[in-house]
């Protein structure tokens, strides 16, 4: 079987690759997580990382055991909710203390892990197989799978690809362009992922690095009168940082943000405070987003598209909620 192994990754693209031998998959909004059954009928679920998830989603545990022993599938953690998926219910779950928390949950908000490749079965080792194959092996094992387990959908047309970024369905982030003819290639970022992307205007309500020379922006929309932080920018094109350097102001009173703030508010794991340079909170810009927003926050860095100097920043009202 099997051990504890690095996954494969996948590297953003501007365009799905179409011609030749390529399959397309949703890429989901949830946690990347291997599934492991020892053949002693162990269950093991492990994030990319290799952080033990097993004790935060005992339902996904005991719907594995109905699984064959010696089993080692690839897929994504979600919590569905009405037609799509919810990530802030998936990072609540890992946030129980105790099993009798985690069965809680588990009753209230159930997880599925929707696999979508098989690194072993039956005492063979996959990955050096192809794509098809290992999909069709993937597909034999979940064909009666328990609730909790699901499998990834696939297409191989280009334009049913290109529909589920047009539509956006709730959960998904964009999709996944695979060879078919590739092996599993742990660690390598061969695989190629295109995200659903809109624009969207912020203000801009800090920098990381300096009013001089700022690298990134910390973005915020205001809420009941109240500048909240939505997310940050990628790193600033070279262009943009001349032309921001000459626009920003320090704060000509007091800011609204503390000066440092937590990670979470970036997506990031909990329990850590940035440091960031406040600036006015005067400029407006236009940003480029994946789908990824939930509880008013946009969890991926956005992209900087242009200054919006037609909006000021009380026009980009965010819902109450």
């Amino acid at each position: 079987m099997v051990e504890k192994v690095a996954v494969m990754l996948s590297r953003s693209v501007d365009a799905l690759p179409t011609g030749g031998l390529w399959a397309y998959e949703p890429k989901l909004d949830g946690f990347r997580c291997l599934l492991s059954i020892s053949e002693f009928g162990d269950v093991r679920l492990d994030s990319r990382r290799v952080k033990p998830l097993g004790r935060y989603f005992p339902e996904v545990v005991a719907a594995a055991r109905l699984l064959p022993a010696g089993l080692v599938l690839d897929g994504e953690l979600v919590v569905a909710r009405g037609a799509g998926v919810d990530f802030a219910a998936l990072q609540q779950r890992l946030r129980s203390s105790s099993s009798a928390r985690a069965a809680k949950l588990a009753t209230e908000m159930p997880a599925s892990l929707i696999a979508f490749d098989v690194l072993d079965h039956d005492g063979r080792d996959l990955r050096p197989a192809q794509y098809d194959e290992r999909r069709q092996v993937l597909e034999d094992v979940l064909r009666e799978a328990p609730r909790r387990l699901g499998l990834m959908p696939v297409t191989t047309d280009p334009d049913a690809a290109g529909a589920w970024l047009r539509d956006q369905p709730p959960g998904i982030e964009g999709v996944v362009a695979k060879r078919r003819d590739q092996r599993y290639r742990p660690g390598a970022r061969s695989w190629q992922k295109l995200r659903a992307r809109s624009t969207a205007e912020a203000v801009i309500g800090g920098v990381f690095g300096t009013l001089e020379r700022p690298e990134a922006l910390v973005l915020g929309r205001y809420q009941r009168d109240r500048l909240r932080v939505v997310g940050r920018t990628s790193g600033l094109p070279l262009p943009a940082r001349g032309e921001l350097r000459r626009l920003l102001r320090p704060p000509r009173q007091e800011h609204p943000w503390p000066p440092r703030l937590p990670s979470s508010r970036f997506g990031q794991t909990p329990g850590i405070e940035i440091e960031y340079t406040q600036v006015a909170p005067e400029l407006v810009v236009e940003v480029e987003t994946d789908t990824a927003f939930e509880q008013g926050r946009w969890r991926h860095a956005t992209k900087f598209l242009r200054l919006r100097a037609d909006l000021a920043p009380g026009d980009l009202a965010i819902d109450a909620g």
